[in-house]
């Protein structure tokens, strides 16, 4: 990750104007130079970067605040403005809005963007990297989706909570001060890759970040202080939905056998025989298999599936018992590659699932339910389907089609 400055500004040691800082608490850095950084903390107005290397004074010194409006972090997701519109402080209409609330863009123009995630009313959430409009300079923005494209991605990890990266999956006491790290609240590190959770601990390769005095950049960080944003390359699944088949007691469906149970599963049977309602599950072993094309292969996708059938008549109970249909659901790894979904897509867990909820449009679904399903997985809406999996910790993104 490097930073570059887009006009001629200071690096401070402290949060203060630097007008009332002595010249050997800032540095003045001039207009174009780039900085490697390990990462930044976003702290509203200013940033504090932590540097790779300490190249602006002689004392050593790696973290700097500076003034964001005057600095940009380069990155490979650009956003084009295909049809002339408005960005708007809020996902409402542009009539509802005072002139310093929006921003008029022509066709045509290119921003490079920090992150975007879905909003309310078919719009998309956006962080500009590198421009702060409208009369209070402002970075993040709501826009209509259908009047933009977006290209690229990039995965990245924000602090929510002040924590320590460790080594280990451990308890902070058990571990010796070369194996754990302080990181404060608001800090943003792009990834590499992230894993598997181990005893509430997240796995994560940084990019281009070493922290500590090994330099080291693969850590364990506490689930809940941590939330990934950003979708993974290449990840655009098109899967076709299966035909949902109406249960009646002379059609029970198509038999099936899962490793690890000796019962025989129907297809069209449901997959809770009881919901909390009392009465049976409004979603079937046909539509999480495909129509009993996608046997699970082990007894943990089985148990997935079960978990997600239990998230689905939970949002059916949000919405009234409006009803759902299911795009994708189980995905073995040869199809699940065959229809574009991620190398470590939760489908292949059996514990993500593509769906509509009938009359609403995806983002206001994803709107919906973000705080409501927090951190028990991961949460994301194309305009044709909402994405939910219970991978154990918050992640969120848009699918950007």
């Amino acid at each position: 990750m490097y930073l570059r400055t887009k006009q001629e500004t200071y690096f401070k040691k402290r949060l203060a104007s630097a007008d009332q800082l002595p010249e050997a608490e800032k540095v003045l850095v001039p207009e174009g130079q780039t900085l490697d950084i390990q990462y930044y903390v976003d702290l509203g107005d200013h940033w504090q970067v932590v540097l790779t290397a300490p190249t602006l004074d002689n004392q050593g010194t790696l973290s700097w605040l500076v003034y964001e409006p005057h600095v940009e972090v380069p990155t490979s997701v650009q956003l084009t403005v295909v049809s002339d519109t408005l960005f708007k402080q809020s996902p409402t209409l542009s009539s509802q809005l005072s002139d310093a609330q929006k921003v008029f863009v022509k066709t045509g123009t290119q921003y490079d963007l920090l992150s975007y995630l879905p909003a309310a009313g078919n719009h998309f959430k956006i962080t500009l990297a590198g421009a702060n409009l409208g009369p209070e300079n402002r970075n993040t923005w709501h826009v209509y989706q259908p009047d933009v494209k977006i290209s690229g991605t990039r995965q990245e990890l924000r602090v929510i909570s002040d924590t320590l990266f460790k080594h280990q999956p451990q308890i902070s006491a058990e571990l010796g001060a070369e194996d754990k790290i302080f990181v404060k609240k608001g800090s943003v590190f792009w990834l590499n890759s992230y894993g598997s959770v181990e005893r509430n601990h997240l796995k994560m390769a940084l990019e281009g970040t070493g922290l500590g005095d090994q330099r080291r950049n693969t850590w364990y960080a506490y689930v809940p202080d941590v939330e990934i944003h950003g979708n993974e390359p290449n990840n655009r699944p098109q899967d076709q939905s299966p035909v949902k088949q109406v249960a009646t007691p002379k059609d029970p469906g198509k038999a099936m056998r899962f490793p690890g149970f000796s019962a025989i599963y129907y297809t069209n049977h449901p997959i809770l025989w009881k919901t909390p309602s009392g009465g049976p599950g409004n979603f079937t072993w046909g539509e999480a298999t495909h129509n009993g094309t996608r046997i699970p292969e082990n007894p943990q996708v089985v148990y997935g599936i079960v978990r997600m059938a239990q998230a689905l008549e939970e949002i059916r109970q949000i919405y009234g018992d409006r009803p759902i249909t299911i795009n994708s659901w189980y995905r073995p790894r040869a199809i699940n590659a065959a229809v574009g979904g991620a190398s470590r897509s939760r489908h292949l867990q059996g514990d993500a699932v593509d769906f509509n909820v009938s009359g609403l449009h995806p983002h206001d679904v994803y709107k919906r339910l973000d705080s409501w399903w927090g951190n028990r997985g991961g949460l994301a809406s194309a305009t044709s389907f909402t994405h939910l999996d219970s991978r154990g910790y918050r992640a969120r993104w848009a699918y950007g089609f």
